[in-house]
């Protein structure tokens, strides 16, 4: 199932960590093969965070990512067990990404991405793609047209949730397209809060989710420490009359994993609360 993450206004919706938080977070509960990408041309943020992930002294070439990708379809080879193989593991079989190029020429999405959306089924059950801000349109529209589901990633800014929530704010989202909502750095404490955006756009609960503000998070993100972070806040527990930030960052990351899963009519068995039981 293809999972596209947009935000409308570059940097305000945290579409990139937003995205990376759900990721990594469903492929640590459950069971299921998840492989990332987006539609920059070039290496950027989602490339950066897991960079920590490579192998001491790995350095990152052309031979893999969109690069191969590239290469293949040029000459009418790619197949399934290309898109595999030229994805760079987070967690073993569970989480991956097809990186963006690392060499001069600049891919072109429109005719990339159309292959990789018809052939990545026999090896990931999820496939999530982050379309970049600014993009071309005409790519946008068509990675949102084959997506199965679009989440459409916002904060908690009144004039930023107004421009959205008009017909132009909305493009390029289809009409006929299931929506979620993810609220990005949230801070519970703001006036304008969840419950208040779910009442005044008139949305239901089950459209919206967050992730929180957290400083840990940001260091993380910017130390490229991922999965460590994720790690720790699992380990949380909650305490009576004691709020937790890592307990809050970990519900909320699982919570838009299930909305994104129940949508998409996925219900895995969630494998650590089973064996915490």
């Amino acid at each position: 199932m293809l999972v596209a993450f947009w935000g409308p206004a570059q940097g305000q919706g945290r579409t990139t960590s937003n995205m990376v938080a759900v990721a990594a977070t469903i492929a640590l509960d459950h069971h299921i093969r998840v492989l990332m990408t987006h539609t920059d041309s070039e290496q950027g943020m989602l490339e950066y965070v897991f960079s920590q992930t490579r192998s001491l002294g790995q350095t990152v070439s052309s031979s893999g990512g969109l690069d191969a990708i590239q290469r293949l379809v040029q000459c009418g080879m790619l197949t399934p067990e290309g898109i595999r193989d030229h994805a760079e593991s987070i967690l073993k079989n569970r989480l991956e990404l097809l990186r963006g190029s690392v060499g001069t020429e600049k891919h072109e999405p429109e005719l990339l991405l159309p292959h990789i959306f018809k052939d990545y089924r026999r090896f990931y059950d999820l496939l999530f793609v982050e379309i970049a801000t600014g993009e071309d349109p005409e790519v946008a529209q068509m990675v949102m047209k084959q997506a199965d589901l679009i989440v459409v990633n916002l904060n908690q800014s009144q004039s930023s949730l107004n421009a959205y929530f008009t017909q132009k704010g909305k493009a390029p989202v289809p009409d006929n397209k299931p929506v979620l909502y993810c609220l990005g750095s949230y801070e519970r404490k703001a006036r304008l809060n969840k419950e208040k955006i779910i009442k005044q756009y008139g949305l239901h609960k089950n459209e919206v989710g967050f992730i929180p503000h957290h400083i840990n998070y940001m260091d993380a993100l910017n130390e490229q420490r991922i999965i460590q972070f994720l790690l720790k806040t699992r380990e949380a527990r909650k305490r009576f009359l004691d709020f937790n930030e890592d307990v809050y960052f970990n519900d909320a990351a699982r919570q838009m994993g299930k909305l994104i899963l129940q949508t998409l009519e996925i219900f895995p068995v969630m494998e650590l609360d089973a064996a915490n039981d």
